[in-house]
């Protein structure tokens, strides 16, 4: 499918591609570019990729395709360095979990290199766990890969990039940018505020006793906290929309035990089941 493939930031996402495409023989080189030989070595160690550099510039010379999977306020910075390296007529994309402020960065960035197609995407795969030692070559097996494609993105450059995703094992759903990031803040952004949140709680003596249930429900607070913070800032708006419906709903429980409604809680109970059963 790609001669070369370059993937800024071979962690977590980024490395599970590269294996991805190593293993599916989708790529005849996979290129990791990092900022840390040390994270570029586990890279390499674990099959995520065929070559490593600390140059972004050097990375994405005569590279098919170059996936951006860092976090997204290192873009600006990464593209100035790289704009002008890009090869002709080569696709860029990212798999940031957040596209509206992305967009606008990465179109901006690449203004003199209009001949670079830029198609946006976001698996909706991951892990708790950080760096190219958690990656996974089928971490995309059976995951959502939502794609948001600009007005004026070619249908055989998003078919190309549909294609990757779909070698991968992806399913691939096509959504607005603005739709994409409503629908993130509620079924992951604020999961991940509430887990952290209950974790607060708690006193680290009563999480001690706890069993699975605190275990299950707050196991992604364990996350770095440094990513969320650039995801919370990069999509607050429909975050805080998306908190305030969930602080009425809260409230609409905590009503129904001040009047001793169980049979509505127990209604809201029965909803929030059938609704988990079918994510099963």
């Amino acid at each position: 499918m790609f001669n070369r493939v370059a993937i800024v930031g071979p962690g977590l996402i980024g490395g599970s591609i590269g294996m991805a495409l190593r293993k599916r023989r989708l790529a005849s080189t996979v290129v990791g570019i990092g900022r840390r030989e040390v994270s570029l070595r586990r890279a390499l160690h674990v099959g995520a990729i065929d070559k490593a550099t600390l140059s972004i510039a050097e990375g994405v010379r005569g590279a098919d395709m170059v996936i951006l999977a860092t976090a997204p306020a290192t873009y600006e910075g990464l593209l100035k360095e790289a704009a002008h390296a890009l090869r002709p007529h080569s696709i860029l994309t990212d798999v940031a979990s957040t596209k509206v402020g992305v967009i606008e960065t990465i179109i901006a960035a690449l203004e003199a290199r209009p001949d670079v197609a830029y198609v946006p995407t976001h698996p909706m795969a991951g892990s708790e766990k950080q760096g190219p030692l958690a990656a996974r070559a089928d971490m995309f097996e059976g995951a959502v890969c939502i794609i948001t494609p600009l007005t004026n993105t070619f249908p055989n450059v998003k078919s190309v990039v549909v294609d990757m995703w779909k070698a991968l094992g992806a399913r691939l759903v096509s959504m607005t940018p603005q739709g994409h990031d409503r629908l993130v803040a509620r079924i992951s952004h604020v999961p991940h505020l509430l887990a952290a949140t209950l974790m607060q709680l708690v006193t680290e003596d009563e999480a001690d006793l706890s069993g699975g249930g605190l275990r299950d429900s707050t196991r992604i607070a364990i996350s770095s906290p440094e990513l969320w913070i650039d995801i919370c800032r990069e999509n607050r708006q429909q975050i805080q929309i998306a908190l305030e419906e969930y602080i009425k709903l809260l409230q609409q429980t905590a009503d129904c035990l001040d009047k001793q409604d169980f049979n509505r809680l127990k209604e809201l109970l029965q909803a929030a089941k059938a609704k988990r059963d079918r994510l099963s």
